[in-house]
């Protein structure tokens, strides 16, 4: 504590107590600075802080005292020359009378004060006092004689006192009001608002209606002679303060049902963030080599008494534009998104589009290798272009098929498949390399991999200074077998873009080079295709050459040497087989459809007896397994 002069030269103090208990600072307070008597309840507790940063009157240092002290559930009482802290609700009990102190300063401590009400029913007057007087502070209404009983500090009785006197004049008699406390606008712009609606300033309901702003109880008092006006003043209030209200920015936890959070997260924050940067400001400039009009309303028909217009309210919003916060819960799979209440329904109107149920894309393929004898000589291509099958061939980069290089792609216009496999078995040797089903979702990668990973020897080195030294070997791992790689995007046509990559590849050994490392054999297919829902693909002409050498001899007698030469019988010959891909993809909108595939696919298994198969035949299978 010290003791400087304030701004206006009167003694002044300055106080920094952090935390200190109330015991010791009303000692600091009450009893150093003002020599004030003071007595502590035992049962006022706790530690507060009083801290200015300039000089202040003593005067206005039991304003404050009192202040901190309400604060902490405690009040000053005056009680004979002494004055007591005391718990808030004791405080209330048997109150000094401070009427006749009115005209002067009320000093320490809470007091009780009647005031007489001269021009405005002590009724309504309370109306107004109880939004902005502390709790408890309007005591009693004495109706008859018109008197309102007051209790508080001296500060807050000085304010009540104030309130009281604005509205208790002369030039309110005969004349309706309504104080409307505002929650989020500022009051000078919802009066200006006010008047411009009800046309106040010179039209014909001019000194029939009043809106007067009060910034210090954030509310806006509206008088007038015809309580009709109060009604309607009050809606658009409630209008007004509700856009106000739009602007505030509140927290708002969205649970996601069928995507995930972290991939929403960024595309909202993308798209609104850019928004709020783009937002137009309607009270700007005007526009560069534009020159501002100016619309002059006319006519001469003069209205007794002016409508209630219905137009949209303009208040000003009372925070900046920007961009809403956005974030991601991975735990919970929700989004926490902090904006105003106008920026949470757009982004819930586009959340209500892009949280829906995926789609996905059940792909059936068969990788097959079909060896091309004489009757397949020409290739598989040869064969479908001469064959009963309906469809377009291709290997063109434009149209509905995607470009293949090297081979050919063949759209089906039936989506049965294995009427091609059956007719191809017929004629030549047909093995199946890999059938899988897979389901994906829209847009994201499947991957099927059958096969080893191979070590391949990628570097070698060797110390050139020690000759002793180890030979090192860097080796990385070659995945090898039937892989596929397949990603969908289905569109609004109902039509299928399909990528796929496929890799059949072998392991065979190295006669090239001398190197320790096997050699991978592959044939590859990678394109992009158009194809419609439920049709089957065929994507060919990967042709391989493959020396074979057959050995056929005699038993015993074709190992004899020189004379076995005529019982035994060396072949060389070359075979060529082709890698055929079939693909069907079937679109699976919702739940039901995919109970639907599951259920067709479950039918569909080796296990599952044919509906035709003889009754007798499945009744002495079943016999026999249980039997055994």
């Amino acid at each position: 504590m010290e003791e400087l002069p304030t701004s206006t030269g009167e003694p002044g103090v300055t106080l920094n107590l952090v935390n200190v208990p109330i015991n010791q600072a009303a000692k600091t307070v009450l009893g150093e600075v003002l020599g004030l008597n003071f007595v502590v309840d035992d049962r006022v507790q706790g530690a507060i802080s009083v801290q200015t940063t300039k000089p202040i009157s003593k005067e206005a240092l039991i304003d404050l005292f009192e202040t901190v002290l309400r604060s902490r559930g405690a009040a000053i009482v005056e009680d004979g020359g002494f004055y007591r802290i005391l718990p808030l609700e004791d405080a209330r009990v048997g109150l000094p009378d401070a009427q006749e102190r009115a005209q002067g300063r009320i000093g320490p401590g809470l007091a009780v004060q009647i005031v007489p009400v001269a021009y405005v029913s002590a009724e309504e007057m309370r109306g107004i006092l109880e939004p902005i007087a502390p709790a408890g502070g309007v005591l009693r209404i004495d109706g008859r004689r018109n008197l309102i009983v007051i209790a508080g500090t001296a500060s807050e009785l000085n304010s009540m006192r104030e309130a009281i006197e604005l509205f208790d004049v002369d030039w309110m008699k005969g004349m309706s009001f309504a104080l409307h406390p505002l929650k989020s606008a500022e009051p000078t712009a919802v009066a200006s608002e006010l008047d411009t609606i009800f046309d106040t300033a010179e039209g014909p309901s001019k000194q029939m209606v009043r809106f007067v702003p009060n910034k210090r109880l954030n509310a806006v008092l509206v008088i007038s002679s015809r309580p009709r006006y109060l009604a309607e003043a009050a809606s658009w209030i409630a209008r007004l303060d509700q856009v106000a209200d739009a602007q505030a920015d509140k927290l708002v936890v969205y649970q996601v049902h069928n995507r995930s959070a972290s991939e929403l997260a960024p595309i909202l924050t993308s798209v609104f963030s850019r928004a709020g940067r783009a937002s137009p400001q309607l009270d700007g400039d005007v526009a560069p080599a534009l020159e501002p009009v100016e619309i002059e309303a006319s006519g001469d028909d003069v209205i007794a008494e002016p409508p209630i217009v219905e137009a949209p309210p303009t208040i000003p919003p009372n925070s900046d534009n920007a961009a809403p916060g956005i974030t991601a819960d991975e735990a919970d799979n929700s989004l926490l998104i902090y904006a105003s209440a106008e920026q949470h329904e757009r982004i819930e109107d586009v959340l209500g589009r892009l949280d829906r149920l995926p789609t996905q894309v059940l792909l059936e393929a068969t990788i097959a290798e079909v060896s091309l004898g004489d009757d397949l000589r020409f290739g598989l291509r040869w064969f479908l272009e001469s064959g009963n099958f309906a469809g377009n061939l291709t290997d063109a980069e434009s149209g509905g098929i995607g470009s293949v290089f090297p081979g050919f792609s063949f759209l089906f216009s039936t989506g049965n498949t294995q009427a091609v496999l059956s007719a191809l078995s017929s004629v030549t040797d047909v093995k199946i390399v890999s059938s899988p089903t897979l389901m994906v979702l829209d847009n994201k990668k499947a991957t099927l991999q059958v096969g080893d990973q191979v070590p391949i020897v990628t570097q070698t080195a060797r110390s050139t200074t020690d000759g002793d030294a180890a030979i090192v070997n860097s080796v990385e791992l070659r995945d090898t077998g039937v892989i596929l790689v397949v990603q969908p995007h289905v569109n609004e046509s109902g039509r299928v873009v399909l990528d796929i990559q496929q890799e059949v590849s072998t392991v065979v050994q190295t006669t090239t080079s001398g190197i320790d490392s096997p050699t991978i054999r592959q044939r590859k297919i990678s394109t992009t295709i158009v194809v419609g829902d439920g049709e089957s693909l065929a994507l060919g002409g990967l042709i391989q050459d493959r020396n074979v050498q057959r050995r056929a001899k005699v038993p015993v007698i074709g190992d004899i040497p020189v004379v076995g030469n005529a019982f035994r019988r060396k072949e060389d010959s070359v075979e060529r087989t082709e890698l055929i891909i079939l693909i069907r993809p079937r679109i699976v909108h919702d739940v039901e459809e995919a109970r639907t595939i599951t259920e067709d696919f479950r039918d569909g298994l080796v296990l599952t007896a044919p509906a035709d198969r003889d009754p007798l035949e499945t009744m002495e299978r079943d016999a026999g397994r249980a039997l055994n």
